[in-house]
């Protein structure tokens, strides 16, 4: 009867020795993501937001990251602690740039992944860049109101 309650002691510890190491390894397994900017179409736009949503590839988790991020001087993003696993990445620009880019994406553990996205040109409102023209339109020279 000893000998019995000392092996299920015994495995009773090891199972849990392997929970916490286990534990351990999905602590440890996340990755890095750098967001790359390009710089001539992002240069004049200082005041964009960009919002990023990680949304896990096989639906098993909606929005394991939703954050507004502030690009840096060279452009970038830096995400840190992406849990390991593949991804539907949404990137929403919120200033001046309004481009929406959705992208795949595969975050492998202990390493650093770097996507470059391109955003359309802008330019951002002014009042003083506007022009009307003065010209006056006559009604009455309009081919809809002239009779033949």
């Amino acid at each position: 009867m000893k000998t019995f309650s000392l092996y299920v002691i015994l495995q009773l510890v090891s199972f849990f020795r392997l929970a916490e190491d286990r534990r351990d390894m999905v602590k440890d397994s996340n990755g890095s993501v750098q967001l790359s900017f390009d710089g001539r179409s992002f240069y004049f736009c200082k005041k964009d937001s960009i919002l990023v949503i990680y949304d896990r590839y096989d639906r098993s988790g909606a929005g394991v990251i939703k954050k507004v991020f502030y690009p840096k001087k060279d452009y970038t993003i830096s995400i840190n602690d992406v849990p390991a696993g593949k991804y539907y990445v949404t990137i929403q620009c919120l200033g001046v740039h309004r481009d929406r880019i959705e992208k795949i994406q595969r975050v492998k553990t202990g390493r650093l992944d770097t996507m470059t996205i391109k955003l359309k040109d802008c330019e951002e409102y002014s009042k003083n860049n506007i022009h009307i023209p003065a010209d006056q339109i006559d009604l009455s020279k309009l081919k809809v109101t002239t009779m033949k």
